[in-house]
C-alpha cells in the first residue's frame, strides 16, 4: 500500500505526540488522535480501542482482542471508481474497470457511506471481475503471534485461531501486500464474501503462488463454479459442507498449471466457521484439494504431489467443543510431507 508522508506543524515536538495535527502539504488527512501509545507497549484489555503509532514504519495500529491491528488509509488518487457498485464482478459489467487494483464496492446495496469498502479487483484473469476475499502470505505469524513467526506448539493463543476464516483475522480490506505477521492470514467479513459469492457466478478461486516466486505469479490458479439449482452453505457462519466433483456439487476450472508433474485436481471442497462440532477434526474454515479415505467428513489427502488448500494448525474435538495445538503441525504453505509446498495463497470471489 503506498503511504504518504505526514509532517507535524510543531517542528519541536515528537510526531505521534498529544495534541499533534497530521497534514499532507496544506491538506488535513482529518485524524485526530486522544493518545497515541508507544510501540513497546502490550496490548491488553487496558489498551482496548486506543490507538499506537509506529514512527519507524508511519503505520497507525488500533487495540483490539489484545492484538494490535494496523487501521487501513486510503492515500488520494488510489480508489479508482465512484459511486461505488455491489461487486468487482458489476464494476466490470458497467465498463468502469480501469485494470487490475483498488475500488470502492458495497456489496449490500445501500448506505454507501456506511458499508463501502476498499476491494481489491483482478479484472484480467480468465474473464475479470474476482474479488480478493482472503489471503496467507505465512504459516505461523498470523495464527499465534505471541511465538513470533515459529510452529504454535506451546503457544497461549486459543487453538481455535488455526481458522483463517476466525473473526479474530477479519479486516476492512484485504489486498496483495505480503506480510509476515498478524496480517499475514485475513479474510473479509464472512457475510460480505457470501453476498460477494451469490450475487456473482457464484464461483471461487484459489491462486496458489510456488515457492521459488517473489511476487504474486502463480504456479496454480484455479476456480470451482457451484451448481446454482444445489443448495451449498459456502461462507455462511454456524453452517459447514462438503462438496465434490464426483457429486457434480462444482466445476473445477483450470486457469494455470506449471508444476505438471503434480496434481491439481480440486475434488473436494469444505466450508465450516463457528460450527459447535468437529466436522473435520482439524482447524475450520475454507479447505480445498484432495479427498482422503476417511470415515470423517471433511479430510483431505495426506499427499506431497498434489496442490491444495490444506491446514492442521489444531485437533479439534466434539462437544463441548474443544481444540488443542496439534502436535505434528502443518501450516497452509510449508506443509510438504502433506501436500506440495507453496509461497503464498490468494482466494478470490466472483
Amino acid at each position: 500500500m503506498l503511504r504518504k508522508k505526514v509532517r507535524s506543524k510543531q517542528s519541536k515536538k515528537s510526531q505521534g505526540e498529544k495534541g499533534d495535527s497530521c497534514t499532507d502539504g496544506n491538506k488535513s488527512l482529518g485524524l485526530v488522535a486522544p493518545h497515541l501509545h508507544s510501540a513497546s507497549e502490550t496490548c491488553n484489555a487496558r489498551f482496548e480501542g486506543q490507538l499506537r503509532y509506529e514512527k519507524k514504519s508511519g503505520r497507525l495500529n488500533i487495540c483490539s482482542r489484545k492484538q494490535w491491528l494496523q487501521i487501513q488509509t486510503v492515500p488520494l488518487g488510489e480508489i479508482n471508481n465512484t459511486p461505488p457498485r455491489k461487486s468487482c464482478l458489476e464494476i466490470l459489467f458497467k465498463g468502469e474497470s480501469r485494470g487490475d487494483g483498488m475500488y470502492w464496492i458495497n456489496p449490500a446495496g445501500k448506505d454507501n457511506e456506511r458499508n463501502a469498502f476498499r476491494a481489491y479487483c483482478d479484472m484480467t484473469t480468465s474473464g475479470g471481475g474476482w474479488t480478493l476475499v482472503a489471503k496467507v502470505t505465512h504459516d505461523y505469524s498470523w495464527v499465534c503471534p505471541d511465538r513470533d513467526g515459529g510452529m504454535c506448539l506451546g503457544s497461549k493463543t486459543n487453538p481455535l485461531y488455526g481458522n483463517l476464516f476466525h473473526e479474530i483475522h477479519q479486516r476492512d480490506t484485504v489486498d496483495l501486500s505480503i506480510k509476515s505477521d498478524i496480517d499475514a492470514g485475513i479474510h473479509l467479513n464472512n457475510t460480505l464474501i457470501r453476498l460477494l459469492f451469490l450475487s456473482g457466478r457464484q464461483s471461487v478461486r484459489f491462486t496458489f503462488v510456488g515457492t521459488s516466486a517473489n511476487d504474486w505469479t502463480p504456479s496454480e490458479d484455479a476456480y470451482a463454479t457451484f451448481n446454482p439449482i444445489k443448495k451449498n452453505s459456502m461462507f455462511v457462519d454456524h453452517e459447514w459442507g462438503q462438496y465434490t466433483l464426483n457429486n457434480l456439487d462444482y466445476t473445477w476450472n483450470i486457469i494455470q498449471h506449471t508444476r505438471k508433474d503434480k496434481k491439481f485436481t480440486g475434488g473436494i471442497i469444505c466450508w465450516g466457521n463457528k460450527v459447535n462440532h468437529s466436522y473435520r477434526f482439524y482447524d475450520h474454515g475454507l479447505h480445498a484439494g484432495a479427498p482422503a479415505v476417511a470415515n470423517k467428513p471433511c479430510l483431505l489427502d495426506n499427499n506431497q504431489n498434489e496442490v491444495m488448500l490444506k491446514s492442521h494448525y489444531a485437533t479439534i474435538q466434539d462437544t463441548p467443543l474443544k481444540a488443542r495445538w496439534d502436535m505434528a503441525q502443518f501450516g497452509f504453505l510449508g506443509a510438504r510431507y502433506i501436500l506440495m509446498p507453496n509461497k503464498r495463497i490468494a482466494i478470490w470471489v466472483r
